[in-house]
């Protein structure tokens, strides 16, 4: 079941933070600490087209399938961010958009300073996800 509100995407945001700081400093699994920060950036760009379309729910895939997706550079696009190259945002919005789901089932280690930097790109004071907390407040 989809979460209904900006406020239940912002919930998971929070679970799945907590979740990649727990496991960022871990040799063996950063690369779950990388795709927990992900999973954030994608609930919470879900969050704000919940906010700024003013759904009252989450859209059925029947009605909405594009909403439907864990592509983060459609979602961003569907939500009207504009990403400019000046944006002091622009550097995380990089980090954050190279994220791909599949990663999650790479067998191999990846480096804890990669799955550092994710952290920093999503919840840092120039994060992607920092600036969707700020913007929905």
């Amino acid at each position: 079941m989809d979460p209904q509100s900006p406020a239940e995407w912002m919930a998971l945001v929070e679970q799945h933070e907590k979740s990649a700081r727990m496991l960022a400093g871990d040799r063996v699994a950063a690369g779950q600490a990388y795709f927990h920060v992900g999973v954030a950036a994608e609930s919470a760009t879900k969050a704000y087209i919940m906010a700024s379309e003013r759904l009252n729910s989450w859209p059925d895939r029947a009605l909405r399938p594009e909403l439907h997706t864990h592509d983060l550079r459609k979602l961003v696009k569907i939500a009207g961010i504009e990403l400019r190259t000046k944006n002091p945002l622009g550097p995380s919005w990089k980090v954050v958009l190279d994220w791909d789901r599949n990663q999650a089932y790479d067998p191999n280690p990846m480096p804890r300073k990669v799955a550092r930097s994710m952290i920093e790109a999503a919840f840092g004071l120039k994060g992607v996800v920092t600036w969707i907390r700020e913007t929905l407040a």
